[in-house]
């Protein structure tokens, strides 16, 4: 997910591109500073200024989804009724899309943000202890970072 720390740096960037919206921006700024993590109208406003790679990334997994390519985006969506081969496949394809995003980017914070060390750790520890508890948490995040990103999106 998006942090503290990549929302004050996105807000910095749209500062020096944005001249006429400084005032606006440092209000954003300072609201960011005294919070504990970014709230949805911080995220939002970035996003309407510049789009964010992470919500284009799940826009274009739904996408993929509606057009009838990839059954991805439905099984982060209906996570809790995936059988455990079917849960780890997901996870696996999901890195395997972030992988493929990235390559389009010239944003190294994207890996962060889409949770590419979560899942490689996840998996990991599947592999070795056969526990897919980890894994079933990690899914039911990336659905409710999909479900946020669509709602900054409205």
């Amino acid at each position: 997910m998006i942090t503290k720390n990549d929302c004050l740096i996105l807000l910095v960037e749209l500062k020096e591109n944005l001249p006429d919206k400084t005032e606006e921006i440092d209000n954003y700024i300072k609201k960011l500073v005294i919070s504990s993590q970014p709230t949805i109208d911080i995220i939002r406003y970035i996003n309407d200024n510049k789009e964010l790679n992470l919500r284009s990334f799940y826009e274009k997994l739904r996408k993929s989804y509606n057009q009838g390519h990839s059954k991805l985006y439905k099984n982060i969506v209906n996570e809790t009724s995936l059988e455990p081969k079917e849960l780890i496949c997901c996870l696996g394809a999901l890195q395997q899309q972030v992988l493929l995003y990235y390559k389009l980017l010239d944003d190294i914070s994207f890996l962060k943000q889409a949770r590419f060390d979560e899942i490689s750790k996840c998996l990991l520890h599947y592999y070795k202890t056969g526990d897919i508890i980890q894994c079933q948490k990690l899914l039911e995040l990336f659905k409710a970072d999909l479900k946020f990103m669509e709602e900054i999106s409205k």
